[in-house]
């Protein structure tokens, strides 16, 4: 049986997250110069998952003020088992929650079907930004609101 932790990375660990995760290339900037955070989840042996979380997003109003963090990125190993990039994004969520934020946004492509399909029932249930011409749409999370899945809450 295989020990799943999470960890933040950081400078001295990026480089085995990217070894592990070659998708994960550019979170190395991110780390290295403070622009968010970066978390993952080790199998025992190896990163399988991570996620980019923004604080800076060239606006204070929508971090600060709104309380509102923006999720970047989201890498899953393709060998993966299931339910593990709802176990990051969850792991993430709380992890902002802890920090202050009350909202999470990420940016999806309006096209990625599947991809809005798991956000959405991640949690982001609203639609606060449409780009037809950029073909994205921006979902949001409140995170003071309680999940529930299979009649649990989470």
């Amino acid at each position: 049986m295989r020990k799943l932790s999470f960890e933040q990375i950081t400078a001295e660990n990026v480089g085995i997250l990217i070894n592990d995760i070659p998708a994960a290339k550019h979170v190395e900037d991110t780390v290295i110069e403070h622009k968010g955070v970066v978390f993952a989840l080790k199998d025992g042996v190896k990163y399988i998952a991570a996620s980019v979380m923004i604080f800076d997003m060239n606006t204070d109003i929508l971090t600060v003020a709104m309380r509102k963090l923006y999720l970047s990125d989201l890498f899953v190993c393709d060998n993966a088992e299931h339910g593990i990039d709802g176990m990051m994004l969850e792991y993430t969520a709380d992890k902002a929650k802890n920090m202050g934020f009350e909202l999470i946004t990420v940016q999806v492509s309006t096209d990625d079907l599947r991809t809005i399909k798991f956000y959405c029932s991640q949690g982001f249930d609203k639609i606060v930004k449409v780009n037809i011409s950029g073909k994205y749409l921006v979902l949001q999370r409140d995170l003071n609101v309680k999940l529930t899945c299979c009649g649990s809450t989470v």
